[in-house]
């Protein structure tokens, strides 16, 4: 339909001055506007919502066609389509009907407000700090029922580095993956409070997924985009006496920053994985480079042998001192065997740090807490096992004769620690083979040296207080 006839049809009496942008009519005292957007490949960066009958731009996407023009605001009213009314249709229904249009789109619009359309350039929304964040689980627009435009959601996986750059919406957070900031366009990502609010709903169990549920929270918005590309991205019993991991806790996002390596400070190297992975063997293969890798002395409350040297075998303190020290909080962790006590202490690791080496440890995940709130940085390195099939014939290699439901078990105590202390991972490593694994893991330990890393903020602030 000819664009005089489009604006006629509802503006009687009335002939359109269109100019590069659109035009604006008065009419029974609203302002109706008329722009037109060439869509291609590229999305046309907004979605929509109801409000009643309306159909109202819900959110304007950063680096869209929509924010570049400077034409379509959050808040403004669609009327009209290429000439069909869309007012009382449902948000699906308009999603459909620009889904099969291409070239130019010409919208009829309310503008939001009287008189002040954009408060910022147009073309420009208000700049918003970029906040980077570690992610904490995986998450697929594909699988959402309630994101508003899944061709502009962005899927990633726990472990990866979004660059949040609007947190306008309290439901939906515009973003780029780490290594994708080259796109012009931002993605949508679900806000902290939005996905910790139906993960406790999934955890209490009491989540209605009813046909009618889905549908009146799908009312929230959905799209007038084109598809957005985006990828697809995983004997001496020693234990941490401050606690298990908080079963409670949602875990959504962590916020980081970069670290910049400095010589003087040796990031330690923790490894974490199920029982007879080979984290020894790695271990042992690390500390042959005596230069680099130094272990933390531990210490003991048994009594010292004539051949042992204090400070360099064990660290010999009395059973009265090592359990003042455990109140103290002074271990990483600590157990007990045949009525002496041993540990690690903080105190042990910074000695070698202080001395300008890697501290390679292996610890059971639950120390991984208290060594996270230390200034240590830590460097944690999950040993995850092959297929059983590989580890069957791994062992077999290696002379030892397990059983299948050994083998098993060791694959299901690894996904066991994953969900449970993933968040804490650094890299995750198959040991298939030792000789590949311990070049994979220096490798690593090399880049650590020499490029900068995504850490926490609190390390950040905790080590700059510190070194002040």
């Amino acid at each position: 339909m000819p664009e005089s006839a489009f604006i006629s049809s509802h503006l009687p009496g009335h002939s359109p001055a269109h100019s590069a942008g659109g035009s604006s009519q008065h009419h029974q005292d609203r302002t109706f506007k008329v722009i037109s957007l060439e869509k291609s490949n590229e999305p046309l960066g907004a979605t929509v919502r109801n409000d009643g009958e309306a159909v109202v731009v819900g959110r304007i996407v950063r680096g869209g066609v929509a924010e570049r023009s400077g034409l379509l605001h959050e808040g403004d009213e669609i009327v009209e389509v290429n000439g069909v009314e869309v007012r009382g249709k449902s948000i699906n229904d308009v999603c459909d009907l620009v889904a099969s249009m291409t070239g130019t789109i010409t919208f009829l619009i309310v503008p939001v407000g009287s008189g002040s359309i954009a408060k910022s350039p147009p073309g420009v929304l208000p700049p918003n700090p970029v906040v980077h964040l570690k992610a904490h689980f995986d998450y697929d627009p594909e699988d959402d029922l309630y994101i508003p435009c899944k061709e502009l959601g962005i899927s990633f996986m726990k472990g990866d580095i979004l660059h949040v750059i609007s947190q306008e919406d309290a439901n939906w957070w515009q973003a780029f993956r780490e290594g994708e900031e080259d796109q012009t366009l931002a993605g949508l990502i679900p806000s902290r409070s939005f996905q910790q609010q139906r993960e406790a709903v999934k955890q209490a169990m009491v989540i209605d997924t009813t046909e009618n549920e889905i549908t009146s929270r799908s009312k929230a918005g959905t799209l007038l985009c084109a598809k957005k590309q985006h990828k697809k991205k995983k004997r001496t019993s020693f234990r941490s006496n401050y606690g298990k991991e908080d079963s409670e806790e949602i875990l959504t996002y962590e916020e980081v920053g970069l670290y910049y390596p400095r010589a003087n400070h040796k990031r330690p190297i923790v490894l974490i994985g199920p029982p007879n992975i080979g984290r020894k063997e790695l271990r042992e293969m690390l500390m042959q480079d005596s230069e680099r890798f130094a272990p933390a002395v531990p210490h003991t409350s048994r009594t010292k042998k004539d051949s042992e040297i204090n400070g360099q075998d064990y660290h010999f303190i009395s059973r009265t001192q090592f359990e003042a020290d455990i109140v103290n909080r002074r271990f990483v962790e600590h157990g007990e065997y045949e009525k002496s006590y041993y540990g690690t202490t903080l105190d042990a690791i910074r000695t070698v740090v202080s001395a300008g080496k890697f501290c390679v440890l292996n610890l059971h995940p639950q120390s991984l807490k208290i060594l996270k709130e230390s200034n240590l940085m830590p460097f944690v390195v999950f040993v995850a096992p092959p297929s059983l099939e590989k580890l069957r014939a791994k062992k077999r290699d290696k002379g030892e004769t397990v059983k299948d439901d050994d083998l098993k078990e060791i694959i299901e105590k690894a996904r066991e620690m994953e969900d449970v202390y993933g968040h804490f991972f650094d890299m995750v490593i198959v040991n298939g083979e030792e000789e590949r694994t311990y070049s994979q893991l220096v490798s690593e330990v090399n880049r650590l040296e020499r490029e900068p890393q995504w850490v926490p903020v609190v390390w950040l602030d905790r080590n700059s207080n510190d070194h002040k």
